[in-house]
């Protein structure tokens, strides 16, 4: 293919993909390598029939100081050459990167881009041309496959993505050097390019020509699975996107709110197919605006497993960002210390369900014959569900709180009286804080043999006038501690352990950290 057709091939490329537009103003970033000398070239030719402006931009990185200074000095004569006004700039990258940690390449290529958006802004309609191909697509896709990326790390690179053009992706390298040779055009060399210590050189070095060996057209058989992948990704953000559209609808249909803005029904999320969700669970990190970069495999897979399972809970994403499931939906956390309320429209006059301090049910006091009681009778002296992460504070002034723990040591695993720990998987949805009632009982042994509550009590000689003040946490009959006491043996933290829910009881007057232990208190 002679230079003619080469550059027909970009221009045909540029229209297909609607890239550039009479009128637009393009930001050609040219570090005087061979890519962006190839792209300079073709972009200045094509402006003359299809009617845009064109402005250079060369950033000068400080890494490879002289060697960058005749980069430099080549771009102004070649910018000179074709009258194309050219924005130069110097940026000591090696000292940013002790700053900021970032790697000098992660750090240039963020540099580059501000600067790149800071000269867009200097003009109406423009575009930052960067001159990615083939070869590069290639690059990208094998990187993303080694770093455990999904199918959308497989879409690689898009010829146009916001104001980012990328005209050259239908060359390969090879390409792009026999345009410039024909046209006998000089570039300069990137020494840097040769290094193996960067992750992409050695892809480029090594990688790439092993799998040329295997296949002559590997590159463009793995661009082709990557516009493939690309079609995949966006019909399964579509049905993505309708699914949590109908899981919002469900919910705002069956639950009224306070704070929140939107909010999914998990029962309609569990219904899809797993690969499904995970495509929905995407969407919903990128709308509390987590970049999806920031998101591990563990972030995705750990959010389906709160949607799939009965238990409410909590997911901590990057940024500070948490996705919570409570009373049947889930919903981003809108702000620090939020404490909205979730309500069922079909029970009529059902308390409403706080994220934390929710209303205490108390045993009515005494009405008057006309007036019935407004709460049922109850057998406890209080009762708090335990419906999230928060303060619960008891009738006594005392607080208990609660806390969900992903990242733990077990090693750690506290020994206090009014510290515990227990195994988030192992734990009823139904949790509550409570006073006894009769049946109560409490897995007293790894056996699994249970034991009736008021024999402990009298075994642990509380006297009788206190035991029906004792706070307990429970599901139903089942006891998971006698707070003060011991917490039932099923529910202990062991090597199979992935998640950790904390208990903290602290006394009314109390202000920090109870510090007393049980001299004969278990590893609970």
């Amino acid at each position: 293919m002679d230079k003619e057709n080469i550059y027909e091939k970009v221009v045909s490329y540029i229209k297909e993909n609607n890239l550039i537009s009479p009128g637009d103003t393009i930001v050609e970033g040219i570090s005087g390598g061979a890519d962006s000398v190839c792209l300079f070239l073709m972009l200045e030719e094509y402006k003359k029939e299809a009617g845009f402006n064109t402005v250079a931009v060369h950033v000068h990185h400080g890494i490879r100081k002289k060697s960058a200074d005749k980069d430099q000095k080549f771009v102004e004569k070649l910018c000179a050459s074709k009258g194309v006004e050219l924005k130069t700039f110097r940026k000591d990258i090696p000292l940013i990167c002790k700053i900021t940690k970032e790697s000098e390449e992660e750090c240039g290529r963020r540099i580059r881009y501000e600067l790149f958006d800071d000269v867009c802004r200097q003009y109406e309609n423009a575009k930052i041309a960067v001159a990615h191909h083939m070869n590069d697509q290639a690059e990208t896709v094998i990187f993303r496959i080694i770093r455990g990326s999904g199918i959308k790390g497989l879409t690689g690179m898009e010829a146009k993505r916001d104001n980012i053009i990328r005209p050259l992706l239908c060359l390969k390298r090879e390409e792009i050097e026999q345009y410039l040779e024909e046209q006998e055009q000089s570039y300069r060399d990137d020494e840097t390019n040769s290094t193996l210590e960067y992750s992409r050189n050695y892809i480029r070095k090594k990688i790439i020509p092993k799998f040329e060996s295997v296949r002559k057209n590997a590159v463009e058989h793995i661009n082709a699975l990557s516009g493939e992948a690309a079609d995949i990704n966006a019909f399964m953000e579509k049905k993505a996107a309708e699914l949590l559209d109908k899981a919002s609808e469900e919910a705002d249909r069956k639950y009224i709110t306070k704070g929140l803005s939107k909010k999914y029904k998990s029962d309609v999320l569990m219904e899809a197919e797993p690969i499904l969700l995970k495509f929905a669970v995407r969407a919903l990190i990128t709308e509390a605006g987590v970049s999806i970069k920031d998101v591990t495999r563990s972030h995705i897979d750990s959010l389906c497993e709160l949607i799939a399972k009965p238990k409410s809970g909590e997911i901590h994403l990057p940024k500070g960002t948490t996705v919570i499931k409570e009373s049947g939906i889930v919903y981003i956390k809108p702000i620090e210390g939020f404490n909205g309320e979730i309500k069922e429209k079909e029970v009529e006059d059902a308390p409403p369900v706080r994220t934390v301090l929710p209303e205490a049910v108390i045993a009515p006091e005494p009405q008057p014959e006309a007036a019935p009681a407004k709460i049922p009778d109850s057998p406890y002296k209080f009762y708090y569900p335990v419906v999230g992460e928060g303060d619960y504070t008891l009738p006594d002034g005392s607080v208990v709180t609660c806390r969900i723990i992903s990242e733990f040591d077990r090693d750690e695993i506290p020994d206090d009286t009014y510290t515990k720990w227990m195994d988030y998987a192992k734990m009823s949805d139904d949790l509550c804080l409570r006073t006894r009632k009769t049946g109560d009982y409490l897995v007293i042994n790894k056996k699994g043999n249970e034991g009736n509550l008021k024999n402990y009590m009298i075994n642990e000689k509380i006297p009788k006038s206190e035991r029906d003040n004792v706070p307990l946490l429970a599901s139903g009959s089942k006891i998971y501690w006698v707070i003060g006491h011991r917490i039932s043996e099923d529910i202990k933290v062991t090597d199979g352990t992935n998640m950790v829910i904390e208990f903290v009881y602290r006394r009314a007057g109390d202000n920090s950290e109870n510090d007393e232990t049980s001299e004969g208190a278990e590893n609970e």
